[in-house]
């Protein structure tokens, strides 16, 4: 049975297993993860230190388009996107049976994803159309990939991520285009930030139950039909409201959802989860996102709720997840190194000082800092303990 609960079919599946000697060279490209993890971190690091030398006034820093978008841009179409491509690239091997992307592919579609994040640091490098094409390929093509898999074994379950994708590829499309359409790029961003939280939704609600279950005594329910209509109805209606002319139709709808994902939450366990850092660390960085919802609900204040579902509800859970389906995926026990005890804690420190830094004008700028900083030391954690294990072969020479 494979993680999603689905049991590939017996029929026409290539044998994952293969020969040592005829695996890729580099481990590195052996799998989606492994790329993707380690880069999107490298990247994460690189962008949030810069983001916080610019605001210091300790660099100049002259990407394409301005550096308001541009931060927005890259934490969402950047790192969380690369994030998403080695999680979905990797479950869907899980998910079907079939070996995933690897070797040469895995490589060109890595550098497709590098190469714009490089360019788009400074606008003397390559002219602008170019870098945008570039960056526009990346989730078609991420997509195409996925569905392909998904297709061929008429999984039809897992294709909902595939129009996921695309979608994000609509938003990035429109984050281009809100360049010169005054906001219209906002929109854009927190439109793509919204298909995050569903795409994060529909994972959470598969893994972190059964992660939980796994290793607890914990015992999962069926989902409830009803908060799961509400959760996957009133994220996409809010979505859409984005873009309409009624803020009150979309505070409506954040405190709808945000409600229906909180009471979904709380059917996973979470009690259960506090005794063991590479579930609670799950666990609290998801709470960011009905907390998020909240608060738009009830404030109206848009800003601060997507304030707490990017830094805590993406960056907390995409630590998390990186951090446990890192070990899995190399052949490694589910047993963290210490340090990443403190790292899981900074994450979630920082997602609430950046939550604090919007509420409180008089101590933004230290709160802010603040939470710059809890991100770096927490990613420069990871990147220190994760490194030398998505570079190097899996422990019991299975490929991947």
């Amino acid at each position: 049975m494979s993680k999603s609960g689905t049991r590939p079919p017996r029929g026409g599946i290539l044998n994952i297993d293969e020969p040592a000697n005829k695996q890729f060279p580099l481990a590195l490209f052996r799998l989606g993860f492994r790329p993707f993890f380690l880069g999107a971190s490298l990247f994460g690091l690189l962008s949030l230190l810069l983001w916080g030398a610019l605001l210091s006034g300790q660099l100049p820093l002259t990407p394409h388009a301005n550096p308001l978008w541009w931060h927005g841009h890259e934490m969402l179409f950047g790192f969380t996107g690369a994030v998403i491509a080695g999680f979905l690239l990797t479950a869907v091997q899980n998910w079907t049976g079939i070996p995933g992307v690897k070797g040469w592919p895995l490589l060109l579609l890595w550098c497709l994803w590098l190469a714009p994040r490089l360019l788009l640091l400074d606008a003397g490098i390559a002219p602008f159309t170019w870098v945008m094409l570039l960056d526009l390929a990346f989730f078609p093509i991420t997509a195409l990939l996925l569905g392909l898999a998904v297709i061929r074994v008429k999984q039809w379950r897992n294709l909902v991520f595939v129009p996921l994708l695309l979608l994000l590829f609509g938003a990035n499309v429109l984050s281009y285009l809100g360049l010169e359409q005054p906001g219209l790029a906002q929109k854009a961003l927190q439109a793509a930030a919204l298909l995050i939280v569903i795409l994060v939704a529909l994972l959470g609600g598969r893994v972190i139950p059964f992660f939980t279950e796994r290793a607890t005594d914990f015992k999962r329910g069926a989902p409830s039909p009803v908060l799961e209509a509400l959760s996957f109805a009133s994220l996409p209606l809010m979505l859409i409201s984005l873009f309409l002319p009624y803020p009150w139709l979309t505070q409506v709808l954040a405190l709808l959802a945000g409600v229906s994902l909180l009471l979904r939450w709380t059917r996973w366990g979470w009690r259960a989860s506090l005794k063991v850092p590479l579930l609670w660390s799950l666990h609290l960085s998801y709470l960011f996102i009905p907390l998020g919802l909240l608060i738009i609900g009830v404030s109206g204040q848009m800003m601060l709720g997507f304030h707490a579902l990017t830094v805590g509800g993406m960056g907390g859970m995409i630590l998390a997840m990186m951090a446990r389906v890192s070990l899995g995926h190399s052949g490694r026990p589910l047993q963290i190194a210490w340090p990443m005890i403190p790292a899981f804690g900074l994450m979630l420190l920082a997602a609430t000082l950046r939550v604090a830094a919007a509420i409180v004008p008089q101590a933004s700028q230290i709160l802010l800092m603040g939470a710059i900083f809890c991100w770096l030391v927490a990613f420069a954690t990871f990147i220190l303990l994760y490194a030398p294990i998505l570079c190097r072969p899996r422990l019991d020479g299975r490929p991947g």
